[in-house]
């Protein structure tokens, strides 16, 4: 499982970093985070839209 935290390395390294590039450091950081949380969601679109349809399949079968 992915995690928020850095080696202490890396913070360091980062910041010798001038203030543009650890705030592009930062906001890379912040895209990959929300790239993984869609990626591994249970509830992208697809599986929602397979989710209902067996659903809905289910009632069908069920004679509701």
């Amino acid at each position: 499982m992915w995690h928020n935290h850095r080696s202490p390395v890396a913070v360091v390294r980062e910041l010798r970093l001038p203030a543009p590039e650890r705030r592009a450091a930062r906001a890379e950081r912040r895209v990959e985070a929300e790239i993984r949380r869609e990626r591994e969601s249970d509830w992208t679109p697809e599986r929602r839209a397979a989710a209902i349809e067996a659903e809905r399949r289910r009632f069908d079968l069920l004679g509701h």
